[in-house]
């Protein structure tokens, strides 16, 4: 057996099983032992999201269709998080989103669209986190901020750019986690923080 077809019977066995795990909680079937660690469950499945979308963008050579399946994924994990589902759906929408931003990113075709989209969806996450109106928005941000990110790291063109901001990111995060004055500065400190240390670590490794 080849390599890459090694590396997509992985990415495929590591989609299926971190989708067991995202959604352990519903399977009547399984032990309640099992049932009892969903939440250590659902960490490991972002681990084998992010892999399998990993191993996808790099070992299928149909990237427009892995880009479209990804793309597609994007589009429901957003319902999941904004529409009224059920709680299991929307409590998975975060690892939804992360893999399928990673794996949208290195097969996308369309950069230029994606790095306006994936730039919108950052400031629109950055703009959740400090807009008055409406609290419930403030929970969702780091969801569009962070696909955002990785999304833009991997697609825009300057990689140089990309980890300067990645930088700034970084430093207004640590600035406003050690600055005493706002609150509102220190509530939001680590969300960008982490969203500038994921940039970073992406724009660095592509």
């Amino acid at each position: 057996m080849g390599k890459e077809r090694q590396n997509q019977l992985l990415a495929i066995g590591f989609f299926v099983l971190g989708t067991v795990f995202l959604y352990v909680e519903s399977i009547s079937v399984m032990p309640s032992l099992i049932v009892q660690n969903a939440v250590l469950l659902k960490g490991i499945a972002l681990v084998l999201l992010s892999i399998a979308a990993i191993l996808a963008g790099t070992s299928f050579e149909d990237k427009q269709r892995i880009a479209l399946i990804s793309g597609i994924g994007l589009a429901i994990g957003l319902g999941f998080l904004y529409l009224p589902v059920p709680s299991i759906l929307g409590g998975s929408a975060f690892h939804i989103l992360f893999a399928c931003a990673i794996a949208f990113g290195m097969t996308t075709a369309t950069r230029r669209a994606a790095t306006i989209g994936s730039a919108l969806l950052a400031c629109i996450g950055i703009i959740f986190l400090y807009q008055p109106f409406i609290p419930s928005l403030g929970s969702t941000a780091l969801h569009l901020l962070l696909p955002g990110i990785i999304v833009f790291s991997i697609v825009f063109s300057q990689k140089t750019l990309c980890e300067r901001i990645s930088i700034g990111l970084i430093a207004f995060g640590l600035i406003a986690l050690c600055q005493p004055f706002l609150m509102l500065f220190y509530q939001t400190g680590f969300q960008l923080l982490l969203a500038g240390l994921t940039g970073f670590i992406v724009a660095a490794h592509r």
